[in-house]
């Protein structure tokens, strides 16, 4: 789950998470127990069990020419060739509702094609399995994105809970509500998938590193491996663990001295969508390319008398830095794709949209987003063909 989540406009909770975060400036204490792993193992550290399940985002593999071969030699097996069709979702906590509605639309269309390759950060990591899997899950899709209670998703802490979990709420709800959907079968599906030269991908940042790292969800589905559920789900738990709202997530990783822990946190951290720019030298995929960006977030500057409070400027500082850092990054993506050649296509909420936001994952706010989506896909302007001016 860009992260208008960081700044929600939301009149109650963000001042809460805004104290909890100063708090903790305040006072140093943590009741999330780690055997952390060594400076000298973060280097490349991986995953038990499954091989190639992650990758640091700013720098290609040392088996980026082995990696791109197998995709190949799987795409030809299937018949997955030519034309390539990539689909990036951003973060935006409830806002991950306009990219289900656009999805939803998009199935109803006829049109929607079978994407090559689905990223995710933050809410945009919730989206992605479902896309990935296709029009069959848009129902499921509906219910994440406004048929759920807030309580569903998270409970709010007692004030001696803040500082010893890190967070101001619990997101136990959101990952109980995960677990609901990442079944033996749901991660068949996407193997098979996979095993087709598809790829999901998801993204997390390392704290320890101070790196965004991309999570191959397809390979870890496919795996088999004894720890693939809990992998998938921590992942996911991870790219939506917004800091200071959500804790972090503790990830195992493998050394020499055995398993030892990697903490993570939302993706949004580093980017507001999942970037490889960094691997983009090393990759050649044969084929044309066709980009979507789905920016759950709204894009030009949005007035409001600011409190002359420190809760009141730094949540303001924080929403215009991530709206200024989206934006940035559509402009990015557009001058790379024009490089390669690649279509370029990308949707953000408009200025139209004024639904009021009352609380965290308000459902209604969710289901007038998501009917905002689908009605803009089927108005015919929602896709525009450059970056904001």
């Amino acid at each position: 789950m860009e992260h208008s989540k960081i700044g929600m406009p939301v009149k109650r909770g963000r001042n809460l998470f805004l104290s909890a975060l100063a708090a903790a400036v305040l006072v140093s204490c943590s009741g999330i127990q780690r055997e952390p792993i060594s400076l000298g193992d973060l280097e490349n550290p991986q995953v038990p069990n499954i091989e190639n399940a992650r990758f640091w985002a700013d720098a290609p593999p040392d088996n980026i020419g082995e990696l791109v071969q197998n995709l190949e030699q799987q795409r030809r097996a299937s018949g997955l060739v030519g034309r390539h069709t990539t689909l990036a979702v951003s973060g935006g906590a409830e806002n991950g509702a306009f990219s289900a509605g656009i999805l939803a639309a998009w199935s109803d269309s006829g049109t929607r094609p079978v994407f090559m390759t689905v990223t995710g950060i933050s809410t945009g990591a919730l989206v992605a399995p479902f896309a990935f899997l296709g029009s069959e899950y848009d129902d499921d899709l509906r219910r994440f994105y406004g048929g759920l209670s807030p309580n569903e998703v998270f409970s709010l802490r007692s004030i001696f809970g803040v500082l010893p979990q890190a967070s101001r709420y619990s997101s136990s709800p959101l990952r109980r509500t995960i677990e609901e959907y990442v079944t033996p079968e749901f991660l068949s599906a996407i193997g098979k998938e996979h095993m087709k030269g598809r790829r999901l991908l998801v993204q997390t940042v390392s704290l320890d590193a101070q790196r965004a790292v991309v999570w191959d969800m397809g390979a870890i589905a496919a795996s088999n491996a004894p720890n693939a559920t809990e992998v998938f789900v921590d992942v996911l738990m991870a790219s939506s663990a917004m800091p200071g709202l959500f804790p972090p997530v503790l990830i195992d990783v493998a050394t020499p001295e055995g398993a030892r822990d990697e903490l993570h946190v939302d993706g949004g951290v580093v980017s507001q969508s999942t970037y490889i720019g960094a691997w983009r030298r090393s990759v050649r995929v044969s084929g044309q390319s066709q980009v979507f960006l789905i920016r759950n977030g709204k894009i030009t500057p949005e007035g409001e008398i600011t409190k002359p409070t420190l809760p009141a400027i730094a949540e303001r500082s924080l929403s215009t830095l991530v709206k200024n850092q989206g934006a940035t990054e559509l402009e990015l993506a557009y001058k790379i794709m024009r490089t390669t050649g690649s279509t370029y296509r990308v949707a953000w909420i408009g200025e139209d949209f004024q639904e009021d936001l009352d609380e965290p994952f308000d459902p209604k706010y969710m289901q007038a987003l998501f009917q905002y989506g689908y009605d803009t896909f089927k108005s015919g302007t929602l896709w525009r063909s450059g970056p904001p001016k």
